[in-house]
């Protein structure tokens, strides 16, 4: 999570791209490579932009699972 103060300058946004980027070569030689992160509550519409869907669990935020 993005420190407070720094948040909306795209910070998250250049992190994802990044490490998108190092999953999808790896993705090449192991293609059934599978990416999960807990996201915090109310976070989750952040991940869903980069192609991320919600594993519902309990009252701390959703596990979501990368579906690209």
């Amino acid at each position: 999570m993005v420190v407070p103060e720094y948040r909306n300058q795209k910070i998250g946004t250049m992190i994802m791209n990044k490490l998108l980027e190092k999953i999808n070569e790896i993705k090449k030689s192991n293609p059934d490579l599978r990416v999960y992160l807990g996201a915090s509550k109310g976070k989750e519409g952040f991940y869903r932009k980069f192609g991320f869907v919600d594993r519902l669990e309990a009252d701390l935020g959703s596990g979501m699972i990368l579906k690209k």
